[in-house]
């Protein structure tokens, strides 16, 4: 006869294989089989999930677009060389800029008053050295006679350069990449000339003069060097 332990141990077993049955069910029903769109697309880049059809529609109207190169759509830049395109010399200025992307006019009338203080003090100072490294042969030679002369005669100058009151555009050439500009320079100068003595023989040593003087620059614009060379001087 089956006593009241017995059937409780009985119940205890029962109860035990079936929470083993649902936990076996429970691991094989979780798993997660068949197709899995989400899956296979991270296999398969090339072939992603279908779109909606408002964005099959939008795609389809993108197709009817004809794409033009990035190149075609940009705009020109303005290319700003340093004067107005009235200027008579626009045109040849603007072929200079296609030899030297860096060319400016403005640019350029800053680096001419440079010059023009440098090589005049140069030419007072008869700095012969500095002299030769910035002007052609044949202005060179004009200098150094000027200043052999003065020399001869025992005098000697006192001028300085005041100001540059402007710089006006004269003429801009090209030939092949030999290009030349002109400028006239307008100034205001002390200039006094001294003999041995000491003593003024020409000019005034407290009233500035003003003074026009017309330069004339070369370079060829082909060449990696920016350096202009005085190649003719005259007094406006």
């Amino acid at each position: 006869m089956q006593t009241e332990s017995d059937s409780f141990e009985l119940i205890v077993i029962l109860a035990l294989v079936a929470v083993f049955i649902l936990f076996q069910l429970r691991r094989t029903l979780g798993k997660k089989t068949g197709y899995d769109p989400s899956r296979d697309q991270k296999e398969n880049p090339y072939h992603p999930d279908p779109a909606p059809e408002g964005k099959r529609e939008q795609d389809k109207k993108q197709d009817n677009i004809v794409r033009i190169r990035p190149d075609q759509t940009a705009p020109d830049v303005a290319v700003n060389l340093g004067l107005d395109k009235s200027s008579p010399f626009y045109a040849v200025v603007e072929k200079i800029y296609t030899f030297d992307h860096s060319f400016n006019l403005r640019s350029f009338f800053d680096g001419a008053e440079y010059a023009y203080g440098l090589i005049l003090k140069a030419f007072w100072d008869q700095d012969r050295k500095t002299l030769r490294s910035m002007l052609s042969r044949q202005v060179f030679d004009q200098f150094d006679s000027v200043i052999t002369d003065m020399k001869n005669r025992k005098l000697h100058s006192e001028n300085k350069l005041m100001d540059v009151e402007k710089i006006d555009l004269l003429n801009v050439s090209l030939t092949g990449s030999l290009a030349e500009i002109t400028v006239e320079f307008t100034s205001h100068m002390i200039m006094v000339t001294r003999d041995e003595t000491g003593k003024i023989v020409e000019g005034d040593d407290k009233k500035p003069a003003r003074i026009r003087d017309i330069w004339t620059f070369c370079r060829d614009v082909k060449r990696a060097d920016p350096n202009w060379t005085l190649v003719a001087t005259r007094t406006g």
